[in-house]
Formats: structure tokens, C-alpha cells, sequence
């Protein structure tokens, strides 16, 4: 019973999603106008589609995707954003944001230039990235404030040119941070392993946020099985790992207090194989057995010669 119960949820579960992608829709983008109608009209199912390489001129065309499940495919093509030196930068300011029951696929596109971040996954919000590039933006590559990542393949530049003064020019692939402003207890940033993360930028790959604005208590990372690249804990910071265990990028360090959830690290250790003594040949036995018999047949004969030597001289001497 149970297994004809399960198969009969199976057909339900994979009738019902015929039915999501018959009614799925794909929407074209040629501009900034089309691009924030195209997230502000799809719904759950539809792909929004870039027909050439766009640049936006404020964040007003790059509306939040909330309570719907959409994916963005970009062709290859550029998402250019914003650098508005007036403007606030308190609000969101990514190019891509997936904010609270929001989720969006991202693939097949660069994103540059952004105000803040390229992508950001924000209260519960789930974005997952795959053959993304995203470099130049002015805070960090990805901000994964209390929301979800899942990378299938990343490749980052340079970004987060660090404009308020903190320090100066520093690389920020990946944020992870909790905002003060959310109120929702439940909020930990988390990323899922699925592929491969490469960088340009050997420091701060991945960068644990700890200024004032940060209140995170925890963070969780999934390894999925079919991962190439995994993010590991290692103390109080992650690693990022490739197919043979090798590190390739670390990050600082998470800051006192907060829960890190994943899988430990556990470095390469090499083992040798035992050496085996060789097996001597014969000839080397018959050496070890009989230890140069001609040698010993020669000094003994000399020996003996010498010795009767000798008697003869002392014969001699005591007949004389």
C-alpha cells in the first residue's frame, strides 16, 4: 500500500508540474524598461530572457523578486547597473534581489557595475547562480543576507571597492551577514554547494560581515553530493575546496559567538607505501653464503706457507 501510495504521489507531484510548465511563459528583455516589467509581470514558471546586453540607470529597474519563483537567463549577454554617488546606499542596491518568498534562477550572464552587490539573497530569499560572472560591483560580488545561495558555478572578479573609507580597497566575493534591520529570528544565511566557485581575487571569497549593521548568529552550508568544490568549516573560518581536498580560497574569520553549521574540514594527509625489503637474487646469496671462496682459498694457502716458513727458520736456528 505504501508503495502504490508513493507512486500515485509521484504522478500527482510530476502531472502537477506538467501543468506549472505548460502555462510557463518566457518574456523578452531589450532594455531597462523591459527588464523591470519583466520581473514585475512574471510569475511562478516564467524565464525571463535577454536579447542583447542592457544597462540600468537606477534601482528602479531592478525590482525585488518576492513570493514567486522565476528564473533569469541571460544568453551570454551583460546586466550593467548603477553607480549614483548621491543616492542612498542604505536600501537595497543589487542588481538581482531575491527578498522574502522570493526565488530566482540566475544563469548565462555578467553582472557589473552594481551600486551595492550583483546579487542579493535578503530575508529568506533564495537565489541560485549558475555559469554567473560577476565583477566591479562597488560593495561585493553576492550579499547572502539572511537568505540562500546555491552555487552551481560562479566565477567572480574584483568587487567591493569599499567606498566609505573602512579600510580601503577590499575584495568581497560572497557576504555573509544578518541585518539589524530584519526581526525574523529564523533568519540564517546559508549556502548550498552544487558545482564550482572561481575567483580572480585569492582573499575574501567568501567575507563574514562583523560591522555595526551585522547581527548574524549563524551560519549554514550544504554540501550537495554531486558538488565539485566544497565550503567546509575550518575553526572559525570556511574554506573552499576543489575535487582532490586542496584549498583554494579561505575566509576571515567568523566572528566570536556564532554558530557555524557544515561539514568539518579535514586536511590531506599523505600516505606512503611501506618499502619492502628487495628479495636478493641468487647470485647475491651465493655472494651472502659463500663470501668470496677464491679470496679465502688464497689467504689460507699464504698462511700456511708462512707458517711453515717459520718452523723451517726455527728448525734451523735450534740445529745450528
Amino acid at each position: 500500500m505504501k508503495k502504490i501510495n508513493f507512486f500515485a504521489t509521484l504522478f500527482i507531484a510530476v502531472f502537477a508540474l506538467g501543468v506549472v510548465n505548460v502555462s510557463a511563459k518566457e518574456i523578452p528583455v531589450t532594455d531597462e524598461a523591459t527588464f523591470r516589467d519583466a520581473l514585475n509581470s512574471a510569475v511562478t514558471g516564467d524565464t525571463v530572457v535577454l536579447n542583447n546586453s542592457i544597462t540600468l540607470s537606477s534601482k528602479d529597474n531592478a525590482p525585488e523578486v518576492t513570493g514567486k519563483e522565476i528564473t533569469i537567463d541571460g544568453k551570454d549577454f551583460t546586466i550593467t547597473g548603477w553607480r549614483d554617488e548621491a543616492g542612498s546606499l542604505l536600501s537595497d542596491q543589487s542588481i538581482i534581489t531575491a527578498g522574502a518568498n522570493g526565488i530566482v534562477h540566475i544563469k548565462n550572464v555578467t553582472l557589473t557595475n552594481a551600486q551595492k552587490y550583483g546579487v542579493q539573497a535578503y530575508n529568506g530569499g533564495y537565489a541560485s547562480v549558475e555559469n554567473v560572472y560577476i565583477n566591479d560591483c562597488r560593495y561585493g560580488g553576492i550579499l547572502l543576507n539572511a537568505g540562500t545561495i546555491e552555487v552551481i558555478s560562479l566565477n567572480l572578479g574584483f568587487n567591493g571597492q569599499n567606498p566609505d573609507g573602512q579600510g580601503g580597497i577590499l575584495n568581497n566575493g560572497i557576504e555573509v551577514s544578518t541585518s539589524v534591520k530584519l526581526t525574523e529570528p529564523n533568519a540564517i544565511p546559508s549556502i548550498i554547494m552544487n558545482g564550482t566557485i572561481n575567483s580572480t581575487e585569492k582573499d575574501n571569497v567568501i567575507y563574514f560581515a562583523s560591522d555595526a549593521n551585522d547581527n548574524t548568529t549563524g551560519f549554514i552550508v550544504e554540501n550537495t553530493d554531486s558538488t565539485t568544490d566544497k565550503i567546509l568549516v575550518n575553526g572559525t573560518t570556511a574554506v573552499i575546496t576543489d575535487a582532490n581536498n586542496e584549498i583554494k580560497y579561505e575566509s576571515n574569520e567568523l566572528k566570536e559567538g556564532t554558530v557555524f553549521e557544515g561539514e568539518d574540514y579535514t586536511p590531506n594527509i599523505e600516505v606512503t607505501d611501506p618499502v619492502e625489503p628487495e628479495t636478493p637474487t641468487d647470485e647475491v646469496k651465493n655472494e651472502e653464503v659463500n663470501p668470496e671462496t677464491s679470496d679465502g682459498i688464497l689467504l689460507f694457502l699464504g698462511l700456511t706457507i708462512v707458517g711453515f716458513a717459520g718452523v723451517a727458520l726455527t728448525y734451523r736456528r735450534l740445529h745450528n
